[in-house]
């Protein structure tokens, strides 16, 4: 009995009903009823495509139609609390569990309409979390979280309205491309003037689906905008009263007043204290690794410094030697020129003297070839003197 009640409240909810009988409604009203106008003929049931592009729509505007219906219902039973009076059914010695099995009871006795709501969902789910828990510890956080699933789950139920928006426009230009693909095979060669006039007279007509389809998206996108509004101001309404519904009767748990609780405290701030020392410790060691590496570095920058200037000092002397060396083989060229320069000129000298001892053979060679007595008159020479 609950799934056919479940079913039938979610048929009462679907888009697709309410989207074909509106649709169905529509267009029995534009054939045979008030709606039958050239205009309205013309955008909505010249093509094929436009019955498509209106069925669709309708569908959308349903959703839209039946999500401002929900979310104006929700807001309505928001400042109803479903938990009025379950305090007095609480003994005042239940423990917490016991507390939170009677507020769930009380929520399961609602009407199954308001069984989805964001209210009462957010509410059972906050009560099993401290049942199961025994604490309220971090029901804060979890208040938060569950505020966040709230919008992911807001974002997705307009999946199928997405794909709506999306759609429409596409079915616009599909139908516009075909039906211009049919105008041009229709054309008749044999008399292209005439047929052709026919095909520009129908253009006008096939461009139709396009600025349906662009019309219709535009006014779903719109709707769509206020629907969205209100219910994100709907999660946030619920946010605020839940927190005033469960933080009122579950106040923060006082570790002082739970033994259990006490004991674990004690045993994280020991855990805490024993990390602390062991970070600080840890620190040190770092620490001291450290300032030894940096010594070392240190050191070892200043050999290698000072083996650098000894090697540079080094380097330098080679290069004194090597320049004075240089000027040492230039003197030694110099020298060497003069001497070779010296030595050309003595090789000269010995030729001369060759040369002037063979004329001194030669003029002996001539003299003892021919003896001439030589007079010499020294008396005569001597008494002419005298």
């Amino acid at each position: 009995m609950d799934n056919l009640r479940k079913w039938y409240h979610a048929a009462l909810r679907s888009p697709l009903l309410w989207g074909g009988l509106g649709a169905a409604a529509f267009y029995a009203l534009l054939h045979g009823g008030p709606l039958q106008t050239p205009l309205l003929v013309r955008y909505f049931a010249g093509h094929p495509v436009e019955y498509m592009e209106t069925v669709i729509f309708a569908i959308g505007l349903a959703a839209l139609v039946l999500k401002a219906l929900d979310v104006a219902a929700q807001h309505a039973a928001v400042g109803q609390s479903p938990m009025a009076g379950a305090d007095v059914a609480i003994s005042p010695a239940g423990n917490l569990k016991q507390r939170c099995e009677v507020l769930l009871q009380r929520l399961d006795e609602l009407p199954v309409g308001r069984q989805q709501e964001y209210y009462i969902c957010r509410l059972r789910t906050a009560l099993e979390r401290v049942r199961v828990r025994g604490s309220t510890e971090g029901l804060d956080d979890y208040l938060d979280y569950l505020a966040d699933l709230d919008s992911a789950r807001q974002h997705a139920s307009y999946a199928l309205f997405r794909v709506i928006v999306w759609s429409i426009p596409i079915l616009g230009f599909l139908g516009t491309v075909v039906g211009i693909t049919m105008a041009l095979n229709s054309v008749d060669l044999r008399a292209p003037d005439e047929s052709m006039i026919e095909v520009l007279t129908g253009l006008g007509v096939k461009f139709d689906t396009t600025a349906l389809a662009l019309s219709l998206s535009i006014v779903l996108m719109f709707v769509q905008f206020f629907v969205e509004k209100a219910e994100s101001s709907l999660l946030h309404r619920v946010g605020r009263r839940v927190a005033e519904e469960l933080l009122s009767r579950f106040p923060p748990t006082d570790r002082a007043a739970d033994p259990a609780l006490a004991g674990a405290a004690q045993l994280v701030d020991k855990l805490a204290a024993m990390t602390e020392q062991l970070l600080h410790r840890q620190t040190e060691m770092w620490q001291a690794a450290l300032r030894s590496m940096l010594d070392q570095y240190s050191g070892a920058m200043e050999s290698s410094a000072a083996r650098l200037q000894s090697a540079l000092t080094q380097q330098a002397d080679v290069l004194r030697q090597i320049v004075q060396g240089n000027e040492q083989i230039v003197r030694l060229e110099d020298a060497l020129n003069r001497n070779l320069a010296a030595l050309a000129g003595s090789k000269h000298f010995e030729q001369t003297v060759l040369n002037l001892a063979a004329a001194v053979q030669l003029l002996n060679a001539r003299l003892s070839e021919q003896p001439t007595a030589v007079r010499l008159e020294p008396a005569r020479r001597a008494t002419h003197a005298a």
